[in-house]
């Protein structure tokens, strides 16, 4: 069922019903009322994981749930056993580049650096894939979209720095998959993360030892593989943690998940 974008919809629809509302009876402060916290709404519904974990620190909100626990911080998700806790956290893999569009020297060392990659890791780690097709219909339009706003985000950067690498990468992996489809190729949607865990016999010991371990799995992924990795909090780690046992079935409400 397609509930985010039914959500966003809803409200989108609430708020210019109260905008139109508020301008028939000549009310100006129920029309700026109505529009700030529709907008606020919304943000909430799409953006309260940003701040989200800044209130349930300060308040110190634990969230219980099928014996699980994810604290305050909201970064990691708890397990308590009778010798202590396990803390494991997520992290989001964001691929630029694939093997099949490379020449054959350029595949093997791609494949060389996955090895290092692996060998390097001094944890256990998971990496999960969620693979879908992808209707073309939409496709090629929502393509040049976001490689338009990439180059629009290019353009108001000087210098060389992290941000500018990272969009020169997606930008290059835009126009690929563009030339790709031209070309007759059915191409798939996927989403990709990584989640390690940790043992300790506290809870503040389990929780210091995977965040350790978060950060060196990001730093050896990145490196790599040439792909950007980010630790995931609140919603988008809850999700990853969920889709551990059950996933989207269709295309269509993986689509809708990551809206």
């Amino acid at each position: 069922m397609i509930w985010n974008r039914t959500i966003t919809i809803a409200a989108l629809l609430g708020g210019l019903l109260a905008l139109l509302s508020g301008i028939a009876t000549g009310q100006a402060l129920a029309v700026v009322a109505a529009a700030a916290l529709f907008t606020l709404s919304l943000l909430l519904w799409k953006y309260g994981y940003l701040f989200i974990p800044a209130i349930t620190r300060a308040t110190r909100i634990v969230e219980v749930r099928d014996g699980y626990e994810i604290p305050p911080a909201r970064d990691m998700v708890l397990k308590k056993i009778e010798s202590g806790y396990y803390a494991t956290k997520f992290l989001e893999v964001r691929f630029y580049e694939s093997a099949i569009e490379k020449k054959e020297d350029e595949r093997r060392t791609m494949f060389e650096s996955f090895e290092k990659a692996i060998a390097s890791l001094k944890y256990v780690v998971k990496i999960s894939l969620l693979i879908s097709a992808i209707d073309l219909s939409k496709h090629i339009d929502d393509i040049k979209t976001k490689r338009s706003m990439a180059e629009t985000k290019k353009s108001k950067l000087h210098g060389k720095n992290d941000d500018l690498i990272r969009l020169d990468r997606e930008i290059a992996m835009w126009n690929r998959l563009l030339d790709r489809i031209t070309h007759g190729e059915r191409p798939v949607e996927l989403v990709a993360f990584a989640s390690t865990t940790a043992f300790g016999l506290t809870k503040e010991e389990a929780a210091s030892r995977v965040r350790r371990q978060s950060k060196e799995v990001k730093t050896i992924l990145s490196s790599s593989l040439g792909c950007d990795v980010r630790e995931l909090v609140d919603v988008e780690m809850r999700k990853c943690f969920e889709w551990d046992l059950f996933f989207p079935t269709t295309p269509e409400d993986m689509r809708d998940e990551l809206f």
